[in-house]
């Protein structure tokens, strides 16, 4: 975690001095010129200049001034709790700590304890869910690397959960890792139970599920997406981003899939320089493999695969999307097989759980 620590204050720079030494993460100490700093710290003159400049930069901000200053010097920039960085926001008396912005996803929260662990400071937190001492989901998909759809679900659960409602928290049986959920999610207070209990919808108001499929479900809920899918994808020359984003989504859709799933995108090493294929990996933020012919012809061989003859004229090996994508999930098992989209194959299968 990369942050950084704002002062006004001489005792305020002081403070910085002390705190950054005591957080296990990179520290960079602003003060504000003239302020008395006790090393050689970073220097600013104007404040809204400084937070213009380093908002987005950092992962957390430390601000150490009165609370209403520094509401007013970031309100341009908060954006999305997905997206924001931690705010923490003490006095320079070292008395309290408050969590300001981003306490659950951007790991404010939790910063706030670690900053009053680190100067015997009360942290200040006022989220919900943390002051009943009740599960919350976007804390959960956050420990354990679980995207959350739709997004906009997860004010409603938070809602039900403050407001005494009964919220199912559950996990899918058929992803790899299923264990290690129940195990992690425990570790956290969260009981899991099987997805077998949406049949009941009687015993609850909403539901959480860690699963990369979809249910039928009529109560609310909200779906924790694991990074449990790999793609293999084969493409012509000069086709798209958006189009190879389609075929993906496409591809997901009739295995009963979440895109949002996919781990990793496995491909040719003829590829290599394919602007479609990497804008679609960025878009999706996961990582893209490219492999050798040998490595696919190799894995072509070893399950038996299907060859065209068309595209081994064209690349000098007769599949990509199935043996890329095998090799991507470090796996023998074809949720999808090879399947042709307008200029794009696509094959998917499981990721190993890690």
């Amino acid at each position: 975690m990369k942050l950084a620590v704002i002062s006004v204050t001489n005792k305020g720079a002081e403070l910085a001095g002390k705190i950054a030494p005591l957080l296990e993460a990179k520290v960079d100490i602003y003060v504000k010129n003239g302020r008395n700093p006790q090393s050689e710290p970073n220097t600013y003159n104007c404040l809204s200049d400084l937070v213009h400049e380093i908002f987005s930069v950092y992962d957390g901000l430390i601000f150490i001034m009165a609370t209403g200053i520094v509401v007013r010097v970031i309100a341009p920039y908060v954006k999305d709790k997905r997206f924001d960085p931690a705010v923490v926001v003490m006095d320079d008396g070292g008395t309290f700590a408050i969590s300001l912005l981003s306490g659950h996803i951007g790991g404010a929260n939790e910063l706030a304890q670690l900053v009053g662990n680190a100067v015997q400071a009360t942290p200040v937190i006022t989220t919900a869910t943390d002051v009943a001492k009740l599960p919350a989901a976007d804390v959960l998909a956050v420990k354990l690397n679980l995207a959350m759809e739709p997004f906009a679900s997860l004010k409603t659960i938070n809602s039900v959960i403050v407001n005494g409602g009964k919220v199912a928290f559950l996990v899918d049986k058929e992803l790899d890792g299923y264990a290690q959920y129940i195990c992690s999610a425990a570790e956290l207070n969260v009981p899991l139970a099987d997805t077998s209990e949406l049949a009941f919808s009687e015993n609850y108001d909403a539901a959480v599920i860690i699963t990369d499929r979809n249910f039928p479900i009529a109560k609310p809920h909200l779906y924790l997406r694991p990074g449990s899918l790999a793609v293999g994808v084969g493409c012509r020359r000069g086709t798209s981003g958006a189009e190879i984003l389609s075929a993906i989504s496409q591809a997901c859709q009739a295995i009963g899939r979440s895109i949002k799933s996919v781990a990793i995108i496995g491909s040719t090493t003829v590829k290599e320089d394919e602007i479609g294929l990497l804008s679609a990996a960025q878009q999706l933020a996961v990582p893209i493999e490219f492999y050798t012919h040998q490595q696919l012809n190799e894995c072509i061989e070893k399950h038996a695969l299907a060859l065209s003859n068309f595209v081994n004229e064209k690349i000098g090996v007769g599949n990509v999307c199935e043996p890329a994508a095998i090799l991507a999930g470090r796996t023998s098992k074809l949720f999808l097989p090879k399947t042709k989209y307008p200029k794009v194959t696509v094959a998917i299968t499981p990721v190993r759980y890690r």
